[in-house]
């Protein structure tokens, strides 16, 4: 690189950064919540209620609508992620980018895979409902395009955000995140840590 180039790279005007620091890592911290929000919910389901209390339905339509935040959140996230300007990732930085949005894939991934498999309407704060997917128009060209019953169809998905999806590799690539963000901390002493945690340029 040209050193006039490498000049301008290093002693450019510092705005984009400010405006990624609050933008980034706002959408970070609440979507950080809202997946601790929807693992409390589904297992307060799976293990405080039955299907018969009131509660479970009550857990359900949370879980539901914090779900559609969830999707709302990494689109938000992946955007800043591919538009907003942000410094070199250290150490790995292909891998470092190709964890994180692998780990955003997923959580797109699950929310979809839930609308497909789980078969009921959706009611979305209260006020709307998503019709099930099995009532589209493309559910049905699906199964005449795939000449399978739609059961056989839309229980993949369902398995996919019930079990291994939800229970194995969200939670294996979360746990592979934190544990870069605290050997980021701890060992290399960078700062990564207090960097995304806090809103200071």
């Amino acid at each position: 690189m040209p050193a006039s180039r490498a000049h301008y790279v290093t002693h450019a005007p510092d705005v984009h950064p400010a405006r990624h620091a609050v933008t980034s890592r706002a959408l970070h911290a609440s979507l950080a919540l809202t997946i601790g929000l929807l693992y409390l919910t589904a297992y307060g389901r799976k293990w405080a209620t039955t299907q018969l209390e009131s509660a479970n339905w009550y857990l359900l339509v949370v879980h539901v609508n914090l779900g559609l935040l969830s999707v709302a959140l990494s689109l938000g996230l992946l955007a800043a992620h591919l538009w907003l300007p942000q410094p070199p990732p250290q150490g790995l930085p292909r891998v470092t980018r190709l964890a994180h949005r692998g780990l955003l894939a997923v959580l797109l991934a699950l929310p979809v895979a839930a609308y497909i498999g789980t078969g009921f309407d959706l009611r979305v704060l209260g006020q709307w409902t998503l019709p099930a997917f099995q009532r589209l128009p493309l559910a049905a060209s699906l199964t005449v395009l795939f000449e399978v019953p739609l059961i056989t169809l839309m229980e993949p998905f369902g398995r996919f955000h019930r079990d291994w999806g939800a229970d194995l590799l969200l939670p294996c690539l979360l746990g592979g995140h934190i544990a870069a963000a605290l050997f980021h901390h701890l060992v290399l002493k960078d700062g990564a840590l207090d960097r995304i945690w806090s809103l200071r340029r």
